[in-house]
C-alpha cells in the first residue's frame, strides 16, 4: 500500500515538471511552479526551488539531473513569457472589442488568428523542452516516466476505493522517508473527512 500512494506522489510531481508551467503561467501571468509548488516569479527570484523529492527518489534521479531539468524549466518558462504576455494582452483586446455595440469582425478575426499563432509558439517551446528534459533521463529512467503517465489514470479508481474503505489512506501529510509528501497540501482536509466517516460507520 505505501508503495503504491508513493507511485501516485510520484505522478503528481512528474506532472509538474514534465508538462511545464503551462497552467501556471495562465494563472500568474508568469512562469514559475505555481502556488503549491512554492515556485513562482517571487520564488525564482529569491533562489533556486527545491527539487520534488518523489519524482527524484522514483526515477532515480541525480543531483545533476534534477538540477538540469530544474534549470531548463525555468530558463524555458523565462523564453515563454513574453508570449504569454502577448496572448493575454490580445485576448483583454478582444473581450473589450466584442463588448462594444458593433464590434468589427476583420478586427476581431485578425486578434483570434494572432492568439493562434502565439499559441502555437508557445506549444511549440514546450514541445522543445520536453524533448530536452526527456534527453536527461537514461533508458531506465524513461521507462518508469512511462509508468507514471499510465498511473495517471489510477487516481479517480484510487480515490473511490479510499472513499469505500477497500484501502487505507496514507498518514496525512505522509510522503517518502517519513516526511511531508507532495500529495499533503492536496489531501489533507479530504482525508480527515474520510477518517470522519470511516469512524462514524
Amino acid at each position: 500500500m505505501r508503495q503504491m500512494w508513493r507511485w501516485m506522489a510520484g505522478v503528481a510531481v512528474a506532472g509538474v515538471l514534465f508538462s511545464l508551467p503551462v497552467h501556471a503561467q495562465r494563472r500568474m501571468g508568469g512562469p514559475g511552479f505555481g502556488p503549491r509548488w512554492g515556485a513562482g516569479p517571487a520564488m525564482a527570484a529569491q533562489g533556486q526551488p527545491a527539487a520534488p523529492a518523489a519524482l527524484k527518489e522514483y526515477l532515480g534521479l541525480t543531483d545533476q539531473q534534477m538540477q538540469q531539468l530544474l534549470d531548463l524549466r525555468r530558463q524555458t518558462a523565462e523564453d515563454n513569457r513574453g508570449v504569454v504576455e502577448q496572448i493575454r494582452l490580445k485576448r483583454q483586446e478582444l473581450a473589450t472589442l466584442m463588448q462594444t455595440a458593433n464590434p468589427d469582425p476583420a478586427k476581431a478575426g485578425q486578434l483570434l488568428v494572432d492568439i493562434r499563432k502565439l499559441e502555437e509558439q508557445r506549444r511549440a517551446r514546450l514541445d522543445e523542452f520536453r524533448t530536452k528534459a526527456l534527453g536527461l533521463l537514461t533508458a531506465e529512467q524513461k521507462q518508469k516516466l512511462t509508468e507514471l503517465e499510465k498511473a495517471l489514470t489510477l487516481g479517480p479508481a484510487a480515490r473511490q476505493a479510499v472513499g469505500l474503505g477497500l484501502i487505507a489512506p496514507p498518514r496525512q501529510g505522509a510522503g517518502m522517508m517519513g516526511g511531508a509528501g507532495p500529495l499533503a497540501p492536496m489531501r489533507g482536509a479530504r482525508l480527515r473527512a474520510l477518517r470522519r466517516a470511516q469512524r462514524r460507520a
